[in-house]
């Protein structure tokens, strides 16, 4: 048998992702970052599986404080996914440069965001570049119930395979 890797490349990005802004800890400390590798994996409990890269500054305050807030991007706002692939953090009340209030979790609500989830890990898996992570959904938020999601698909970006 051959893998054939242009094949591969192609097939995984035919995967319909939505695109978030997930961030997580508190004051200062807290960071952000664009993340499109995530799905709902249970009712219930309701969970949410992410792979978040293991070597970045969110996934160590991910680990660190065992919490994220996921802020849906909405369809066309290309602008806010793409600031957020430098990490963003707090500076009065903009968060990575857009209006954005804080959780009692900790993290980042992006007020532009159709709407939004607080969750609490429950487990990470240590496999591959991003490893996963499997939270619980314990608030969520509408900001626009009008706005769809962006979906990886509809910016052109490449991120996968």
């Amino acid at each position: 048998m051959t893998f054939d890797l242009t094949s591969k490349k192609h097939t995984l990005r035919l995967l319909h992702h939505n695109v978030a802004i997930v961030s997580s800890g508190k004051g200062t400390e807290a960071t952000g970052a664009t993340v499109t590798w995530f799905n709902q994996s249970s009712f219930e409990p309701p969970l949410l599986t992410l792979a978040i890269k293991a070597d970045s500054g969110l996934y160590s305050a991910i680990q660190e404080n065992r919490n994220l807030i996921v802020s849906l991007v909405k369809s066309g706002d290309k602008a806010l996914a793409g600031a957020f692939f430098k990490p963003g953090s707090w500076d009065g009340a903009l968060f990575g440069g857009f209006k954005a209030k804080a959780h009692e979790l900790g993290g980042a609500i992006i007020e532009s965001s159709p709407a939004w989830m607080a969750c609490e890990v429950r487990s990470i898996v240590e496999e591959g570049d991003h490893h996963l992570v499997i939270a619980q959904v314990v608030d969520t938020g509408i900001n626009n119930e009008d706005e769809n999601a962006m979906c990886l698909s509809e910016t052109g970006w490449h991120y996968g395979g």
